[in-house]
């Protein structure tokens, strides 16, 4: 079954990105991520945790409606594995998008391990994971908006 759950919570003062690597760091299991999650803001200050238990494609098309319902900010992340030659030290990481309205989208891996467990900080500068994330999010919006962004990201 495919679906997606949201669970709303006060306002933090804490930057959104933090608050996902920390519940990152809290929600691995031996499995890695079974359902990969999301922290949305609104214009209110309220957080809504959504469990996004889709495909890729469903999984962004889901993000890019709550950024269009009005989200101020947000950040997702699907699981992953990575292979030798992504600018990686661990197999198994996380990689998504954190969006604000004052910027364009930034694309971010999380590489983690579970024994011995290791979560690394947020790496916004991994040139493999950028250019993949920035291929997928464009074939998305390519084939699910009509939206061709025409430029390749390095």
């Amino acid at each position: 079954m495919r679906s997606t759950m949201t669970h709303t919570t006060d306002s933090s003062p804490v930057p959104l990105t933090t608050v996902f690597h920390e519940y990152v760091a809290a929600t691995m299991d031996e499995d890695g991520f079974a359902i990969p999650h999301a922290l949305v803001l609104d214009a209110s200050g309220g957080m809504t945790i959504a469990a996004l238990n889709l495909e890729a494609g469903q999984a962004y098309a889901f993000m890019l409606k709550l950024w269009a319902d009005g989200a101020t900010e947000m950040i997702f992340a699907l699981d992953r594995y990575a292979l030798p030659g992504q600018h990686t030290t661990l197999g198994d990481l996380l990689a998504g998008f954190h969006f604000t309205r004052a910027a364009a989208p930034r694309p971010f891996i999380i590489e983690y391990q579970y024994e011995p467990r290791i979560v690394q900080p947020i790496n916004w500068e991994n040139p493999f994971w950028t250019n993949a994330l920035y291929s997928e999010f464009s074939q998305i919006l390519a084939s699910r908006h009509g939206i061709d962004l025409g430029r390749t990201h390095n």
